[in-house]
Protein backbone atom coordinates (compact mmCIF):
# COMPACT_ATOMS: atom_id res chain seq x y z
CA UNK A 1 0.00 0.00 0.00
CA UNK A 2 1.59 3.39 -1.12
CA UNK A 3 0.06 6.12 1.25
CA UNK A 4 0.88 9.86 0.20
CA UNK A 5 2.01 12.66 2.72
CA UNK A 6 -1.43 14.36 4.10
CA UNK A 7 -1.73 17.76 3.25
CA UNK A 8 -1.16 20.86 5.62
CA UNK A 9 -3.85 21.49 7.89
CA UNK A 10 -5.86 25.25 7.41
CA UNK A 11 -3.95 26.12 10.40
CA UNK A 12 -6.88 28.25 12.70
CA UNK A 13 -5.81 30.72 15.78
CA UNK A 14 -6.31 30.25 19.86
CA UNK A 15 -7.87 32.63 21.91
CA UNK A 16 -5.13 34.59 23.84
CA UNK A 17 -3.86 32.06 26.75
CA UNK A 18 -5.55 28.89 25.39
CA UNK A 19 -2.97 26.31 24.11
CA UNK A 20 -4.22 23.19 23.03
CA UNK A 21 -1.34 20.81 21.89
CA UNK A 22 -2.52 18.39 19.86
CA UNK A 23 -5.96 17.56 18.02
CA UNK A 24 -7.10 15.58 15.72
CA UNK A 25 -8.77 15.73 12.11
CA UNK A 26 -10.03 13.40 9.55
CA UNK A 27 -7.95 13.37 6.08
CA UNK A 28 -11.02 12.00 4.51
CA UNK A 29 -9.27 8.51 3.49
CA UNK A 30 -10.15 7.27 7.22
CA UNK A 31 -6.78 8.26 8.20
CA UNK A 32 -6.05 9.88 11.11
CA UNK A 33 -3.79 12.98 11.75
CA UNK A 34 -3.44 15.44 14.39
CA UNK A 35 -1.00 18.34 15.08
CA UNK A 36 0.21 21.03 17.55
CA UNK A 37 -0.92 24.42 17.68
CA UNK A 38 1.11 26.47 20.61
CA UNK A 39 1.73 30.41 21.60
CA UNK A 40 5.13 30.90 22.34
CA UNK A 41 7.11 32.07 25.50
CA UNK A 42 8.55 34.39 23.02
CA UNK A 43 7.03 35.59 19.80
CA UNK A 44 10.10 34.82 17.92
CA UNK A 45 9.36 31.27 18.36
CA UNK A 46 6.10 31.96 16.71
CA UNK A 47 7.36 34.00 14.26
CA UNK A 48 10.87 33.18 13.13
CA UNK A 49 10.93 29.66 14.02
CA UNK A 50 7.50 29.15 12.26
CA UNK A 51 6.15 26.95 15.30
CA UNK A 52 2.45 28.53 15.45
CA UNK A 53 1.76 25.19 14.59
CA UNK A 54 3.58 21.44 13.96
CA UNK A 55 1.49 19.21 12.09
CA UNK A 56 1.77 15.61 13.61
CA UNK A 57 1.24 13.10 11.03
CA UNK A 58 1.08 9.10 11.58
CA UNK A 59 3.03 7.00 11.49
CA UNK A 60 3.54 4.53 8.47
CA UNK A 61 1.50 1.15 9.42
CA UNK A 62 -0.68 2.44 11.37
CA UNK A 63 -2.50 5.48 9.48
CA UNK A 64 -6.00 3.52 8.80
CA UNK A 65 -5.88 2.05 12.30
CA UNK A 66 -8.74 3.94 14.42
CA UNK A 67 -6.91 4.76 17.69
CA UNK A 68 -8.10 6.57 21.33
CA UNK A 69 -8.54 9.91 21.07
CA UNK A 70 -5.23 11.57 22.70
CA UNK A 71 -5.50 14.31 25.42
CA UNK A 72 -3.86 17.41 25.09
CA UNK A 73 -0.97 17.58 26.89
CA UNK A 74 -2.05 21.22 28.26
CA UNK A 75 -5.61 22.36 29.20
CA UNK A 76 -7.25 25.40 28.14
CA UNK A 77 -6.37 27.20 31.21
CA UNK A 78 -2.63 26.81 30.68
CA UNK A 79 -2.20 23.27 32.88
CA UNK A 80 -0.19 20.54 32.27
CA UNK A 81 -2.17 17.51 31.72
CA UNK A 82 1.42 14.55 32.88
CA UNK A 83 -0.61 11.54 32.13
CA UNK A 84 -1.05 12.80 28.88
CA UNK A 85 2.90 13.66 28.27
CA UNK A 86 3.95 10.71 29.72
CA UNK A 87 1.23 8.80 26.82
CA UNK A 88 3.51 10.61 24.36
CA UNK A 89 6.56 8.23 25.36
CA UNK A 90 6.53 4.58 24.09
CA UNK A 91 8.43 3.38 27.07
CA UNK A 92 8.47 -0.79 27.88
CA UNK A 93 5.58 -1.02 30.12
CA UNK A 94 6.22 -2.36 33.56
CA UNK A 95 9.67 -0.74 34.09
CA UNK A 96 10.23 2.24 36.24
CA UNK A 97 12.82 3.75 34.40
CA UNK A 98 14.58 6.91 35.79
CA UNK A 99 17.39 6.76 33.93
CA UNK A 100 15.89 8.93 30.78
CA UNK A 101 18.41 11.66 30.80
CA UNK A 102 21.08 9.21 29.21
CA UNK A 103 19.59 9.30 25.17
CA UNK A 104 16.06 10.88 24.58
CA UNK A 105 13.12 8.20 24.45
CA UNK A 106 10.84 10.24 21.10
CA UNK A 107 7.92 11.59 22.05
CA UNK A 108 5.08 11.03 19.46
CA UNK A 109 5.32 14.30 18.35
CA UNK A 110 8.68 14.06 17.54
CA UNK A 111 8.14 10.40 16.13
CA UNK A 112 5.49 11.41 13.59
CA UNK A 113 7.85 14.90 12.48
CA UNK A 114 11.06 12.52 12.06
CA UNK A 115 8.34 10.44 9.67
CA UNK A 116 7.37 12.73 8.11
CA UNK A 117 10.47 14.34 7.17
CA UNK A 118 12.34 10.90 6.63
CA UNK A 119 9.12 10.14 4.06
CA UNK A 120 10.35 13.19 1.82
CA UNK A 121 14.35 12.29 1.85
CA UNK A 122 13.07 8.57 0.09
CA UNK A 123 11.31 10.06 -1.80
CA UNK A 124 13.49 12.71 -3.58
CA UNK A 125 17.00 13.05 -1.71
CA UNK A 126 17.44 15.88 -3.60
CA UNK A 127 15.10 18.01 -1.19
CA UNK A 128 17.97 18.03 1.34
CA UNK A 129 18.86 20.33 2.84
CA UNK A 130 16.66 23.43 1.14
CA UNK A 131 13.53 21.86 0.33
CA UNK A 132 12.01 20.02 3.11
CA UNK A 133 9.09 21.15 5.38
CA UNK A 134 7.38 20.08 8.62
CA UNK A 135 2.99 20.32 7.23
CA UNK A 136 3.04 23.90 8.32
CA UNK A 137 5.52 25.06 6.47
CA UNK A 138 9.70 24.38 5.21
CA UNK A 139 12.10 23.65 7.69
CA UNK A 140 15.77 23.43 7.63
CA UNK A 141 18.75 25.06 9.72
CA UNK A 142 17.71 28.63 9.75
CA UNK A 143 14.63 27.16 11.38
CA UNK A 144 15.80 25.09 14.07
CA UNK A 145 18.45 27.77 14.49
CA UNK A 146 15.60 30.12 14.72
CA UNK A 147 13.57 27.52 16.78
CA UNK A 148 16.81 27.10 19.31
CA UNK A 149 17.74 30.80 19.99
CA UNK A 150 14.47 31.54 21.43
CA UNK A 151 14.65 28.60 23.40
CA UNK A 152 18.32 30.09 24.89
CA UNK A 153 17.29 33.32 24.65
CA UNK A 154 19.52 33.98 22.45
CA UNK A 155 20.04 34.81 18.28
CA UNK A 156 19.92 32.22 15.51
CA UNK A 157 23.32 33.53 14.09
CA UNK A 158 25.11 32.75 17.51
CA UNK A 159 24.43 29.44 17.39
CA UNK A 160 26.40 26.20 15.40
CA UNK A 161 24.93 22.84 15.24
CA UNK A 162 26.15 19.52 15.78
CA UNK A 163 25.41 15.90 16.30
CA UNK A 164 26.11 15.70 20.15
CA UNK A 165 27.41 17.31 23.00
CA UNK A 166 30.76 14.83 22.54
CA UNK A 167 31.14 16.50 19.10
CA UNK A 168 30.18 20.19 19.89
CA UNK A 169 33.20 20.03 22.54
CA UNK A 170 35.60 18.96 20.18
CA UNK A 171 34.46 21.64 17.85
CA UNK A 172 35.40 24.54 20.68
CA UNK A 173 38.51 23.09 22.51
CA UNK A 174 39.74 22.48 18.95
CA UNK A 175 38.85 25.81 17.33
CA UNK A 176 40.06 28.21 20.21
CA UNK A 177 42.80 30.24 19.34
CA UNK A 178 45.64 29.97 21.75
CA UNK A 179 49.80 30.29 21.67
CA UNK A 180 51.70 27.59 23.10
CA UNK A 181 51.69 27.59 26.87
CA UNK A 182 48.31 28.60 27.89
CA UNK A 183 46.22 26.16 30.01
CA UNK A 184 42.20 24.77 29.83
CA UNK A 185 41.16 24.37 33.33
CA UNK A 186 38.62 21.60 34.21
CA UNK A 187 37.94 19.08 36.88
CA UNK A 188 37.77 15.61 37.24
CA UNK A 189 33.77 15.92 37.68
CA UNK A 190 33.71 17.13 34.45
CA UNK A 191 32.40 14.05 32.14
CA UNK A 192 35.14 12.44 30.13
CA UNK A 193 34.05 13.32 26.71
CA UNK A 194 34.70 17.43 28.22
CA UNK A 195 38.18 16.37 29.44
CA UNK A 196 39.39 14.08 26.46
CA UNK A 197 38.10 17.47 23.70
CA UNK A 198 40.65 19.48 26.11
CA UNK A 199 43.60 17.47 26.32
CA UNK A 200 43.86 16.35 22.87
CA UNK A 201 43.47 19.92 21.55
CA UNK A 202 46.38 20.79 24.00
CA UNK A 203 48.65 17.92 22.48
CA UNK A 204 48.20 19.42 19.16
CA UNK A 205 47.93 23.23 20.38
CA UNK A 206 51.10 23.05 22.92
CA UNK A 207 49.05 23.77 25.66
CA UNK A 208 48.29 21.87 28.77
CA UNK A 209 45.30 20.81 31.00
CA UNK A 210 44.97 21.42 34.52
CA UNK A 211 42.61 19.58 36.55
CA UNK A 212 41.26 21.04 40.04
CA UNK A 213 38.64 20.69 42.31
CA UNK A 214 36.16 23.64 42.84
CA UNK A 215 34.69 21.67 45.97
CA UNK A 216 35.94 19.24 48.77
CA UNK A 217 32.64 17.27 49.16
CA UNK A 218 29.73 18.09 46.96
CA UNK A 219 26.58 17.96 49.07
CA UNK A 220 28.22 20.55 51.14
CA UNK A 221 29.42 22.84 48.48
CA UNK A 222 28.07 26.30 48.15
CA UNK A 223 27.98 28.53 45.51
CA UNK A 224 30.11 31.65 47.14
CA UNK A 225 32.85 28.70 47.70
CA UNK A 226 32.73 27.57 43.80
CA UNK A 227 33.16 30.92 42.69
CA UNK A 228 36.12 31.56 44.56
CA UNK A 229 37.68 28.24 44.38
CA UNK A 230 37.58 29.25 40.33
CA UNK A 231 38.75 32.75 41.02
CA UNK A 232 42.23 31.06 42.80
CA UNK A 233 42.70 28.65 40.53
CA UNK A 234 42.56 30.86 37.15
CA UNK A 235 46.38 31.72 35.94
CA UNK A 236 47.32 34.26 33.86
CA UNK A 237 48.02 31.80 31.28
CA UNK A 238 44.74 30.30 31.71
CA UNK A 239 42.81 30.31 28.49
CA UNK A 240 39.73 28.29 28.98
CA UNK A 241 37.78 27.38 32.25
CA UNK A 242 35.62 24.66 31.20
CA UNK A 243 32.99 23.68 33.86
CA UNK A 244 29.80 21.40 33.33
CA UNK A 245 26.33 23.25 33.92
CA UNK A 246 24.94 19.82 35.92
CA UNK A 247 27.46 17.29 36.20
CA UNK A 248 26.62 13.82 35.60
CA UNK A 249 29.06 12.33 38.14
CA UNK A 250 27.49 14.26 41.30
CA UNK A 251 24.57 16.13 40.16
CA UNK A 252 25.46 19.17 41.48
CA UNK A 253 24.71 21.99 39.70
CA UNK A 254 27.33 24.84 39.17
CA UNK A 255 26.58 28.47 39.78
CA UNK A 256 27.16 29.43 36.21
CA UNK A 257 26.43 33.12 36.53
CA UNK A 258 28.58 33.51 40.14
CA UNK A 259 31.44 31.78 38.06
CA UNK A 260 31.49 33.51 34.82
CA UNK A 261 31.52 37.37 37.16
CA UNK A 262 34.54 35.86 38.79
CA UNK A 263 36.12 34.80 34.80
CA UNK A 264 35.14 38.53 33.89
CA UNK A 265 37.11 39.96 36.67
CA UNK A 266 39.69 37.81 35.74
CA UNK A 267 39.84 39.15 32.67
CA UNK A 268 39.99 43.10 33.11
CA UNK A 269 43.27 44.24 31.62
CA UNK A 270 43.77 41.07 29.46
CA UNK A 271 43.80 41.38 25.32
CA UNK A 272 41.64 39.08 23.41
CA UNK A 273 44.31 36.34 22.87
CA UNK A 274 45.03 36.27 27.28
CA UNK A 275 41.09 36.14 27.60
CA UNK A 276 39.78 33.49 29.61
CA UNK A 277 37.07 31.89 28.03
CA UNK A 278 34.55 30.41 30.03
CA UNK A 279 33.15 27.13 28.40
CA UNK A 280 30.11 25.65 29.88
CA UNK A 281 29.31 21.80 29.01
CA UNK A 282 25.19 22.70 29.41
CA UNK A 283 23.64 19.08 28.28
CA UNK A 284 21.95 18.33 31.95
CA UNK A 285 21.03 21.72 32.19
CA UNK A 286 19.47 22.44 28.91
CA UNK A 287 15.43 22.29 29.48
CA UNK A 288 16.26 20.97 32.92
CA UNK A 289 16.65 24.57 34.33
CA UNK A 290 14.19 27.44 34.25
CA UNK A 291 17.27 29.53 32.43
CA UNK A 292 18.21 31.05 29.38
CA UNK A 293 21.36 29.53 28.50
CA UNK A 294 22.68 32.85 26.44
CA UNK A 295 22.29 34.60 29.72
CA UNK A 296 24.21 33.11 31.94
CA UNK A 297 27.20 35.13 31.43
CA UNK A 298 29.09 32.24 29.62
CA UNK A 299 30.77 32.74 26.71
CA UNK A 300 30.05 29.26 24.92
CA UNK A 301 27.26 26.91 25.91
CA UNK A 302 27.54 23.11 24.18
CA UNK A 303 24.78 20.53 24.63
CA UNK A 304 23.01 18.16 23.00
CA UNK A 305 19.54 18.39 22.24
CA UNK A 306 18.79 14.61 22.57
CA UNK A 307 17.91 14.78 26.60
CA UNK A 308 16.26 16.47 28.61
CA UNK A 309 14.60 19.08 25.61
CA UNK A 310 13.41 15.41 23.95
CA UNK A 311 14.98 16.32 20.80
CA UNK A 312 15.83 13.67 18.45
CA UNK A 313 18.52 11.65 18.56
CA UNK A 314 22.04 12.82 17.56
CA UNK A 315 21.28 16.33 17.38
CA UNK A 316 23.05 19.05 19.24
CA UNK A 317 24.06 22.63 19.31
CA UNK A 318 27.11 25.38 20.55
CA UNK A 319 26.23 28.56 21.34
CA UNK A 320 29.25 31.23 21.28
CA UNK A 321 29.09 34.66 22.79
CA UNK A 322 29.03 37.17 19.67
CA UNK A 323 31.98 39.30 21.22
CA UNK A 324 34.01 35.88 21.02
CA UNK A 325 33.50 34.31 17.69
CA UNK A 326 36.65 35.54 16.04
CA UNK A 327 38.45 33.63 18.41
CA UNK A 328 36.95 30.44 17.69
CA UNK A 329 38.51 28.55 14.10
CA UNK A 330 36.28 26.18 12.39
CA UNK A 331 37.31 22.22 12.22
CA UNK A 332 35.23 21.38 9.72
CA UNK A 333 33.78 22.33 6.51
CA UNK A 334 30.06 23.69 7.29
CA UNK A 335 27.18 23.22 4.97
CA UNK A 336 25.00 25.72 7.11
CA UNK A 337 24.99 29.29 5.54
CA UNK A 338 23.75 32.12 7.19
CA UNK A 339 27.35 33.83 8.81
CA UNK A 340 28.09 34.08 12.32
CA UNK A 341 28.34 31.03 14.69
CA UNK A 342 27.34 28.83 11.39
CA UNK A 343 30.77 28.31 10.24
CA UNK A 344 32.02 25.95 13.35
CA UNK A 345 28.91 23.56 12.20
CA UNK A 346 30.87 19.97 10.82
CA UNK A 347 29.56 19.65 7.87
CA UNK A 348 28.76 16.20 5.90
CA UNK A 349 25.45 14.26 5.47
CA UNK A 350 23.82 13.06 8.46
CA UNK A 351 19.96 12.25 9.36
CA UNK A 352 18.89 15.52 7.94
CA UNK A 353 15.11 13.88 9.14
CA UNK A 354 16.48 14.09 12.78
CA UNK A 355 17.69 17.60 12.41
CA UNK A 356 14.98 19.22 10.80
CA UNK A 357 12.41 17.84 13.14
CA UNK A 358 14.13 19.28 16.11
CA UNK A 359 11.53 22.61 16.10
CA UNK A 360 9.04 20.17 17.01
CA UNK A 361 10.75 18.97 20.50
CA UNK A 362 11.38 23.08 20.89
CA UNK A 363 7.42 24.00 20.40
CA UNK A 364 6.38 20.71 23.06
CA UNK A 365 8.94 22.19 25.56
CA UNK A 366 7.25 25.47 25.20
CA UNK A 367 4.00 24.37 24.82
CA UNK A 368 4.53 22.53 28.66
CA UNK A 369 6.47 25.72 30.11
CA UNK A 370 9.87 25.86 31.00
CA UNK A 371 9.12 26.95 34.18
CA UNK A 372 6.98 24.29 35.01
CA UNK A 373 9.03 21.26 33.22
CA UNK A 374 11.90 22.71 35.34
CA UNK A 375 9.46 22.92 38.48
CA UNK A 376 8.39 19.43 38.46
CA UNK A 377 11.84 18.15 37.63
CA UNK A 378 12.71 20.50 40.74
CA UNK A 379 9.94 18.19 42.52
CA UNK A 380 10.57 14.89 42.16
CA UNK A 381 14.51 15.20 42.63
CA UNK A 382 13.79 16.63 46.20
CA UNK A 383 11.82 13.55 46.26
CA UNK A 384 14.51 11.39 45.59
CA UNK A 385 16.81 13.31 47.88
CA UNK A 386 14.62 13.27 50.84
CA UNK A 387 13.85 9.68 50.66
CA UNK A 388 17.04 8.16 50.03
CA UNK A 389 18.50 10.47 53.09
CA UNK A 390 16.21 8.54 55.19
CA UNK A 391 17.29 4.86 54.23
CA UNK A 392 19.81 3.67 56.30
CA UNK A 393 23.22 2.99 54.42
CA UNK A 394 22.88 5.97 51.76
CA UNK A 395 25.05 8.92 51.71
CA UNK A 396 23.55 11.42 49.05
CA UNK A 397 26.56 13.32 47.30
CA UNK A 398 24.13 15.86 45.26
CA UNK A 399 23.58 18.80 46.80
CA UNK A 400 20.41 19.00 48.99
CA UNK A 401 19.88 22.85 47.78
CA UNK A 402 17.58 22.99 44.38
CA UNK A 403 20.01 26.01 43.53
CA UNK A 404 22.81 23.56 43.26
CA UNK A 405 20.98 20.74 41.62
CA UNK A 406 18.70 19.74 38.57
CA UNK A 407 17.33 16.25 37.43
CA UNK A 408 20.25 13.91 38.59
CA UNK A 409 20.55 12.76 42.26
CA UNK A 410 23.92 10.81 42.87
CA UNK A 411 24.36 7.94 45.73
CA UNK A 412 26.34 5.23 47.22
CA UNK A 413 25.15 2.45 49.38
CA UNK A 414 27.43 0.96 52.00
CA UNK A 415 28.76 -2.25 51.58
CA UNK A 416 27.16 -2.12 47.86
CA UNK A 417 28.94 -1.23 44.51
CA UNK A 418 27.47 0.92 42.20
CA UNK A 419 26.63 -1.82 39.90
CA UNK A 420 25.01 -3.90 42.19
CA UNK A 421 23.16 -1.27 43.28
CA UNK A 422 21.80 -1.01 39.41
CA UNK A 423 21.44 -4.42 39.24
CA UNK A 424 19.36 -5.36 42.68
CA UNK A 425 16.73 -2.08 41.13
CA UNK A 426 16.80 -3.42 37.52
CA UNK A 427 15.54 -7.24 39.64
CA UNK A 428 12.84 -4.79 40.71
CA UNK A 429 12.12 -3.65 37.19
CA UNK A 430 13.72 -0.05 38.11
CA UNK A 431 16.20 1.20 35.97
CA UNK A 432 19.31 3.34 37.59
CA UNK A 433 22.80 4.56 36.00
CA UNK A 434 25.92 4.50 37.19
CA UNK A 435 28.78 6.78 36.74
CA UNK A 436 31.19 8.22 39.51
CA UNK A 437 28.04 6.94 41.93
CA UNK A 438 24.60 5.40 41.36
CA UNK A 439 22.41 7.85 39.98
CA UNK A 440 18.38 8.62 39.61
CA UNK A 441 17.21 11.18 37.24
CA UNK A 442 13.90 12.56 37.31
CA UNK A 443 12.73 13.47 33.51
CA UNK A 444 9.82 15.07 33.51
CA UNK A 445 7.66 12.38 32.29
CA UNK A 446 8.42 10.17 35.94
CA UNK A 447 5.64 10.23 38.59
CA UNK A 448 5.87 10.43 42.32
CA UNK A 449 4.62 6.55 42.43
CA UNK A 450 7.73 5.43 40.46
CA UNK A 451 9.96 7.46 42.87
CA UNK A 452 8.72 6.21 45.75
CA UNK A 453 9.06 2.42 44.34
CA UNK A 454 12.73 3.19 43.51
CA UNK A 455 12.93 3.96 46.75
CA UNK A 456 11.40 0.45 48.25
CA UNK A 457 13.76 -1.22 46.26
CA UNK A 458 16.61 0.44 47.34
CA UNK A 459 15.70 0.20 51.01
CA UNK A 460 14.83 -3.91 50.82
CA UNK A 461 18.56 -3.30 49.86
CA UNK A 462 19.92 -2.08 52.72
CA UNK A 463 17.82 -4.21 54.89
Amino acid sequence: MVLSAPRPPRLTSLPEGHRQLFRRRSTGRGAKGCWMSMTSRRGLLAKSAGAVAVTLVPSSGAARVNTPRERPVTTVDGRVDWDALRAQFRLEPGWVNLALFYLASHPKVVRDAVDHLSAQVDANPLSVPTGMALPDGPTGWPRVRQALAAYLGGRAEDIAMTASTSIGLGVVYNGVVTRPGQEFLLTEHDHISHRTAARLAAEKQGNTVRLVSWFADPATATADGIAAAVGEAIRPNTRVVGITWVQSSTGLRMPVRAVAEVVRRANEGRSPADRCLLVVDGVHGLAAVDEDAAGLGADVVIAGTHKWLFGPRGTGLVWVAPDVLEQLRPTFVSFIRGGGAASLSPGGFLAFEHAFALPVAVALHEQLGRARVATRITQLSTRVKQGLSRIRGVTVHTPADPELSAGLTCFSVAGHTHQQVVDHAAAHRVRLSTSTYTRIGTAVINTPAEIDTALNSLADLTR
